[in-house]
């Protein structure tokens, strides 16, 4: 006896379940009818569902490298790769929590062709990351969540498409932060059902929106209303993740780069982001000796931090660094956590110790977390950078200190875009070397001897840096 559903598509052997038959009184018994059912069952549901899935009727889990058809006319979907960063499959955004059988809120095959896109997948940086080293604050271990929350699914949508545009608010981007922004509303109206760690990530990811935007006064009021949730939590002894609390200090921290914004948190509010001294490693911390030479410049409090980076600069050079463990990836973190909030804190008492303070946090930046800042951080320290340069161009402290000054400049212009400021760092080059240098440091060697006597690293400096070199002496 057989029981048949043949396609055309299916082989032999899943078109047909043989059931043996000893005699007549066989046929009737209920294992073997019910062997019979079930399979042909199995053929009816599996034929339906392929029906389904050719019509897009029904949710499938795809990956990065399936390719997504609303109909005959569309085109592949081209996945977009770069080097050091591993897009994963979709299911990696919410560690494997996607249902199939759940409404979502938005068009999920929209986010996987934005999860394509090599800038939307750092735009929910530092909330969360999908990148393999980052692994330590990946969608779960922040939200402890799927996909189901429409106002953080929103704001992950807003945060991917506002990357995908270059930083420019489209008719998609705004669809999807009117839907965050009321999602929350309503939610704020019932505040003890508020405080979780989704509605933070999605006033977190709205505020990062609104710090690329330069809209601190909006940014001021989501990290306001942050701070407003960590106190409930507080009172009524809430646990939050340390994911979560890791993303509210950076985006505090750079959204008040970006804005200039209030700063409400720095690295000593939590106790998951504490960092030390390694006790194993002195030698690591140590002050550089073009800024030994020059400490009559600095702050005992700007040697530290200094110190300190160097160590950090140690630590990039090891020979067998690797990104892949959380345990170090997380201790890392915490170390460019302590040095970044504590530049932000220094007082500018001169224009020398400004200009230091920024190019040490964006050698910190491109040291070792150009996964959660590189897209916009280190451009606008540039340009900061270069208007405390060119204001001060004249001061006699460039004549006696040039080697300083050189190695400014350099960290200044090669992290600094393709665009108005890049070329700017580049005239400015050019006239000091037929001014202040004159024929010094001209040559490739000259310049790499100088630049080493302070914070630099090959693997992360020396490709941008002779770029730029090159440019100017051209």
């Amino acid at each position: 006896m057989a029981s048949s559903n043949p396609t055309a598509k299916d082989s032999p052997a899943e078109r047909f379940q043989f059931i043996a038959i000893q005699g007549p009184d066989d046929a009737k018994d209920q294992t073997q009818r019910r062997v019979a059912r079930s399979h042909a069952v199995k053929q009816a549901l599996g034929r339906k569902r392929k029906q389904q899935q050719e019509s897009k009727d029904n949710f499938r889990v795809m990956n990065l490298k399936d390719r997504p058809r609303k109909s005959g006319k569309q085109g592949p979907v081209k996945q977009t790769t770069h080097t050091g960063t591993l897009a994963g499959p979709l299911c990696r955004l919410s560690a494997g929590t996607l249902d199939p059988f759940q409404a979502f809120a938005v068009d999920l095959s929209r986010l996987q062709t934005l999860l394509g896109d090599y800038r939307a997948r750092q735009a929910p940086e530092p909330v969360f990351s999908i990148a393999e080293e980052l692994s330590f604050q990946d969608f779960q271990s922040v939200f402890r969540t799927g996909f189901g929350d429409p106002a953080l699914l929103n704001a992950v949508m807003l945060s991917l498409a506002f990357a995908a545009t270059g930083g420019s608010i489209d008719l998609e981007c705004l669809r999807y932060q009117s839907q965050a922004i009321s999602h929350i509303r309503q939610r704020m109206n019932r505040l003890r059902e508020a405080v979780t760690e989704t509605t933070i990530g999605t006033i977190l990811l709205l505020a990062g929106v609104e710090a690329r935007l330069g809209m601190r006064s909006q940014v001021q009021l989501h990290m306001g209303a942050v701070q407003g949730l960590l106190k409930m939590c507080r009172a009524d002894g809430i646990y939050l993740t340390p994911g979560i609390k890791r993303a509210i200090f950076w985006q505090d921290l750079n959204s008040s780069i970006l804005t200039g914004s209030r700063r409400i948190y720095d690295h000593t509010t939590f106790s998951e982001l504490q960092w030390t001294r390694d006790p194993f490693v002195p030698n690591f911390f140590r002050l550089p000796p073009g800024f030994q030479t020059r400490s009559d410049l600095l702050t005992t409090e700007l040697m530290q931090v200094l110190e300190d980076l160097h160590a950090l600069q140690c630590i990039r050079d090891v020979p067998h660094y690797t990104k892949g463990d959380p345990m170090l990836m997380a201790y890392i973190n915490n170390h460019t956590a302590s040095i970044q909030s504590r530049l932000m804190s220094l007082q500018n008492v001169s224009s020398v110790q400004e200009c230091c303070c920024l190019a040490a946090y964006n050698c910190s930046v491109m040291l070792c977390c150009t996964v959660w800042c590189a897209l916009v951080v280190p451009s606008h320290i540039s340009s900061q950078l270069l208007a405390k340069l060119q204001q001060t161009n004249d001061d006699p402290v460039w004549d006696e200190h040039p080697e300083l000054l050189l190695w400014l400049v350099y960290i200044g212009g090669a992290f600094a875009p393709t665009g108005a400021v890049r070329s700017e760092y580049v005239s400015l080059l050019r006239l000091m070397n037929a001014t202040r240098f004159r024929s010094l440091y001209r040559s490739w060697p000259e310049l790499l001897a100088i630049l080493k006597q302070f914070i630099w690293t090959e693997k992360a400096f020396l490709s941008p840096v002779k770029a730029l070199w090159e440019e100017a002496v051209n």
